[in-house]
């Protein structure tokens, strides 16, 4: 209601997993870019559902099972709201995981929470072994847990002092991991390769995450006063005008990305 079309289309996407109105054209220029994931619901928007509610459930100080039991129910609305698609199942799974975890005062484990997820996602679904969706999602939270440690160690990012220097290091970092872990999946699936994958992300990502924030604190403020929302929504409009042209400078520059075979 308060968003361009455009806009409107890609924080649905982005905050409700609803892509029917995101254009072709950027659907294809996000594939490009190696940041097509941020058009689906991901554990980055299941850990802030998961933060507003228990945060508000602390507000009114009910106990800790009763929060643990009611951030647990709502995480599963949001996940069906959404449409259920894998990576939203997988964090919510693990969010779970933790949230059980700090009922009973015990430290969660995040590798056990991701076999945990992986298991009963296959257990429900065997089909999605094959699915793009499922092997790229579980590849990219594996490679955070195995790979990017590593490369943090070989790159000496914690020796970095400058803070404003080593968080985009880690964000390279970040990057760098998961397009290592997807870059064959990729090329099998589509016949794509796009260097600029690890560049995109670094910018992209936390664009895409400032415009997510943006999207929860429009709905929070249009349920709240009419006379709030379109101040959120030109912020929303903003950003999201400035994530499609990066985006579009991004893949113009030389060797950004192209299809072989």
């Amino acid at each position: 209601r308060y968003l361009a079309p455009l806009s409107g289309g890609i924080l649905d996407a982005m905050v409700l997993g609803e892509k029917r109105y995101v254009p072709r054209f950027l659907n294809d220029a996000m594939m490009k870019s190696g940041t097509i994931h941020i058009l689906v619901v991901s554990g980055f928007n299941v850990g802030i559902v998961s933060f507003l509610i228990m945060f508000f459930l602390k507000l009114v100080r009910l106990s800790r099972r009763w929060r643990a039991g009611l951030t647990m129910a709502g995480l599963v609305v949001y996940c069906l709201m959404t449409g259920a698609s894998t990576p939203v199942v997988r964090s919510t799974l693990m969010a779970a995981v933790f949230i059980i975890g700090n009922w009973v005062k015990r430290e969660p484990d995040i590798r056990n929470s991701c076999s945990l997820a992986l298991l009963v996602i296959l257990l429900w679904l065997p089909e999605q072994l094959f699915n793009i969706g499922f092997q790229l999602s579980f590849s990219c939270v594996i490679s955070l847990i195995y790979l990017y440690p590593r490369l943090n160690t070989l790159l000496k990012i914690e020796a970095v002092r400058n803070k404003y220097l080593r968080v985009p290091l880690e964000g390279f970092c970040v990057s760098l991991s998961c397009w290592l872990a997807t870059i064959g999946l990729i090329f099998y699936h589509f016949k794509m390769f796009s260097p600029v994958t690890v560049l995109a992300n670094v910018f992209i990502v936390p664009l895409a995450t400032l415009i997510t924030l943006c999207g929860f604190s429009l709905i929070g403020a249009g349920c709240l006063s009419a006379w709030l929302a379109p101040a959120f929504a030109s912020t929303c409009d903003l950003l999201i005008v400035l994530l499609v042209r990066l985006n579009a400078f991004l893949i113009s520059l030389p060797g950004a990305s192209f299809y072989l075979g």
